[in-house]
């Protein structure tokens, strides 16, 4: 629809600008209202005819928007004032779809203070808490849609079924332990002493499995990966910091450390799904 827009007042740009001695007296009042009537009737064509196939297409609404600014003073400064606005809405709207709220009235009657009486130290303490507040408005947003997630039947059951599984493994082998995060490991072989922080790269070869056995990635076949433990889920950067170069242990990984109430799709993993993983650190190169 944008691009439509532009193209049908583009050309129509053109045609105006083909008849400019239309702003003396040698273009005569009917060749004005002609050109009017065609401007309008041209480019109300087109963006109609493209309109009424939107989903959302509604012409009243599309008309009162187009009366507002038509009807609006014709200074400068109130076409400036109205574009501004426009733009603002586009923004609110956005941080709307994020999740974050924003109360349009306390934000016009904001605007209209600081624009009134501005100076720079004003500008500078309304960007700073600006922005602190809308990082923190955002971080609340994600946190109500990861908390509406993680409350869906299915991540609660994923939730419920690693714990089970989790508990099943310690009765059967005391060895499996269980960190203050939430992690529960098997450590099968220590290796070295020098352990990687959650800085290192390392070399790796593993198998991650779900909790009915099945394969969802495995270095098997295609050789040992090599990754910085910053690019990994909280869960597996955890378990490898357990272990020296040539250790191996297998985790198991809750949801909570893994991919969370989204999960990960691609990989068939579902929200909150605890992940079992058997690993075995090659290499340590320590920062």
């Amino acid at each position: 629809m944008k691009k439509l827009i532009i193209g049908a007042c583009g050309v129509a740009a053109l045609a105006l600008a083909s008849c400019g001695n239309c702003s003396d007296t040698s273009c005569s009042s009917s060749t004005s209202d002609s050109l009017s009537t065609a401007y309008g009737e041209y480019v109300g064509s087109v963006l109609g005819n493209d309109y009424q196939r939107m989903d959302d297409g509604n012409k009243k609404e599309f008309m009162r928007g187009m009366q507002i600014v038509f009807g609006a003073n014709d200074d400068r400064n109130t076409q400036m004032g109205m574009q501004v606005a426009i733009q603002m809405m586009g923004e609110i709207k956005q941080l709307e779809n994020e999740g974050v709220v924003v109360d349009r009235a306390k934000a016009m009657n904001a605007f209209k203070k600081a624009f009134m009486a501005v100076d720079m130290e004003t500008v500078q303490k309304a960007a700073q808490e600006f922005q602190g507040l809308m990082t923190k408005a955002r971080e609340e947003a994600t946190a109500a849609k990861e908390a509406e997630k993680a409350a869906a039947p299915d991540a609660v059951e994923n939730v419920k079924l690693g714990n089970e599984y989790v508990a099943e493994m310690k009765a059967k082998d005391s060895n499996v332990k269980t960190t203050e995060s939430g992690l529960s490991y098997k450590i099968d072989a220590e290796g070295e002493a020098a352990k990687p922080t959650a800085n290192s790269t390392v070399v790796v070869n593993y198998t991650g499995r779900h909790l009915n056995g099945d394969v969802f990635d495995s270095t098997d076949g295609r050789g040992p990966a090599t990754f910085n433990l910053q690019g990994v889920v909280p869960g597996f950067r955890e378990g490898l910091m357990l272990i020296g170069k040539g250790g191996k242990a297998t985790l198991y990984i809750p949801g909570e450390l893994a991919y969370g109430p989204n999960g990960q799709p691609a990989a068939n993993i579902g929200p909150n799904e605890m992940l079992v993983f058997d690993i075995e650190l090659l290499e340590v190169d320590p920062e």
